[in-house]
Protein backbone atom coordinates (compact mmCIF):
# COMPACT_ATOMS: atom_id res chain seq x y z
CA UNK A 1 0.00 0.00 0.00
CA UNK A 2 1.23 3.76 -1.04
CA UNK A 3 1.05 6.40 1.32
CA UNK A 4 -2.07 8.47 1.69
CA UNK A 5 -1.47 12.57 2.57
CA UNK A 6 -4.28 14.82 3.72
CA UNK A 7 -3.40 18.21 4.46
CA UNK A 8 -5.55 20.21 7.13
CA UNK A 9 -6.70 22.52 4.62
CA UNK A 10 -4.92 26.27 3.95
CA UNK A 11 -5.65 26.98 7.94
CA UNK A 12 -2.39 24.88 9.29
CA UNK A 13 0.61 24.06 7.64
CA UNK A 14 0.22 20.37 8.99
CA UNK A 15 0.07 17.01 7.15
CA UNK A 16 -0.70 13.73 7.72
CA UNK A 17 1.05 10.89 5.86
CA UNK A 18 -0.31 7.09 6.04
CA UNK A 19 0.15 3.94 4.63
CA UNK A 20 -1.61 1.11 6.05
CA UNK A 21 1.05 -1.87 5.00
CA UNK A 22 4.71 -0.38 5.01
CA UNK A 23 7.11 -2.19 3.15
CA UNK A 24 11.15 -2.54 2.27
CA UNK A 25 9.64 -0.73 -0.96
CA UNK A 26 10.58 3.04 -0.25
CA UNK A 27 8.22 5.66 -0.61
CA UNK A 28 10.66 8.82 -2.16
CA UNK A 29 10.33 12.09 -1.40
CA UNK A 30 7.47 11.48 0.45
CA UNK A 31 6.16 15.25 0.78
CA UNK A 32 7.15 16.69 -2.35
CA UNK A 33 9.71 18.92 -0.87
CA UNK A 34 11.40 20.23 2.37
CA UNK A 35 9.39 20.51 5.78
CA UNK A 36 10.01 19.72 9.73
CA UNK A 37 8.67 16.61 10.75
CA UNK A 38 6.71 16.49 13.98
CA UNK A 39 6.00 12.69 14.76
CA UNK A 40 6.15 9.23 13.75
CA UNK A 41 3.43 6.69 14.61
CA UNK A 42 4.31 2.59 14.25
CA UNK A 43 1.43 -0.26 14.59
CA UNK A 44 3.26 -2.91 14.42
CA UNK A 45 0.49 -5.88 14.13
CA UNK A 46 3.59 -8.57 12.67
CA UNK A 47 5.30 -11.30 15.22
CA UNK A 48 8.39 -9.53 14.95
CA UNK A 49 9.75 -6.30 15.73
CA UNK A 50 9.86 -3.79 12.84
CA UNK A 51 12.05 -0.60 12.30
CA UNK A 52 11.12 2.37 10.17
CA UNK A 53 13.39 4.29 8.05
CA UNK A 54 13.80 7.61 7.37
CA UNK A 55 16.55 9.44 5.16
CA UNK A 56 16.26 13.00 4.60
CA UNK A 57 16.82 12.74 0.95
CA UNK A 58 15.29 12.94 -2.22
CA UNK A 59 15.71 9.13 -3.73
CA UNK A 60 16.96 6.36 -1.51
CA UNK A 61 17.56 2.79 -1.82
CA UNK A 62 16.77 0.01 1.28
CA UNK A 63 19.77 -1.50 1.55
CA UNK A 64 22.05 1.43 -0.10
CA UNK A 65 21.15 4.57 1.67
CA UNK A 66 21.41 4.94 4.85
CA UNK A 67 19.17 6.37 6.68
CA UNK A 68 18.73 9.46 8.83
CA UNK A 69 16.38 8.49 11.49
CA UNK A 70 15.38 4.57 12.43
CA UNK A 71 12.21 4.28 14.53
CA UNK A 72 12.30 1.02 16.28
CA UNK A 73 8.45 -1.06 17.21
CA UNK A 74 8.33 -4.13 18.94
CA UNK A 75 6.35 -6.98 17.80
CA UNK A 76 2.77 -6.79 18.29
CA UNK A 77 3.29 -3.14 19.20
CA UNK A 78 2.57 0.55 18.91
CA UNK A 79 5.05 3.23 19.40
CA UNK A 80 4.77 6.67 18.80
CA UNK A 81 7.99 9.20 18.67
CA UNK A 82 7.07 12.50 19.00
CA UNK A 83 9.82 15.67 18.23
CA UNK A 84 9.37 18.76 19.71
CA UNK A 85 10.10 21.30 17.34
CA UNK A 86 10.48 19.03 14.67
CA UNK A 87 13.40 17.75 12.45
CA UNK A 88 13.83 19.85 9.88
CA UNK A 89 14.15 17.92 6.35
CA UNK A 90 15.18 18.55 2.15
CA UNK A 91 12.68 15.59 1.38
CA UNK A 92 11.66 12.55 2.96
CA UNK A 93 12.56 8.84 1.91
CA UNK A 94 10.90 6.14 3.73
CA UNK A 95 11.16 2.60 4.11
CA UNK A 96 10.97 -0.35 7.01
CA UNK A 97 13.14 -3.39 7.69
CA UNK A 98 13.06 -6.22 10.08
CA UNK A 99 16.65 -5.50 11.14
CA UNK A 100 18.17 -2.13 12.20
CA UNK A 101 21.43 -2.40 10.29
CA UNK A 102 21.67 0.87 8.44
CA UNK A 103 21.83 -1.40 5.54
CA UNK A 104 19.14 -4.25 5.89
CA UNK A 105 17.20 -4.27 3.29
CA UNK A 106 14.92 -7.34 4.68
CA UNK A 107 11.27 -6.88 4.11
CA UNK A 108 9.44 -7.26 7.61
CA UNK A 109 8.06 -10.15 7.67
CA UNK A 110 4.51 -9.51 7.87
CA UNK A 111 1.57 -11.20 6.12
CA UNK A 112 -1.34 -9.47 5.28
CA UNK A 113 -3.49 -12.63 4.80
CA UNK A 114 -2.92 -13.00 8.73
CA UNK A 115 -3.08 -9.53 9.77
CA UNK A 116 0.05 -8.69 10.16
CA UNK A 117 0.28 -5.40 8.70
CA UNK A 118 2.53 -3.06 9.86
CA UNK A 119 0.74 0.78 9.35
CA UNK A 120 2.79 3.93 9.75
CA UNK A 121 1.52 8.08 10.33
CA UNK A 122 3.95 11.04 9.74
CA UNK A 123 3.33 14.67 10.96
CA UNK A 124 4.85 17.26 8.77
CA UNK A 125 4.47 20.25 8.11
Amino acid sequence: MAFVTTKFGSVLPYRVSYNSNITNAVTSNLCNGSGTLHSVKVVNGNNAAVYVKISNAFIATSGSTSPDWIFPCAASGTHTFEIPGGIAFDALSVWATENPIPSDNTAPSASVAAGETIAVTLVTS
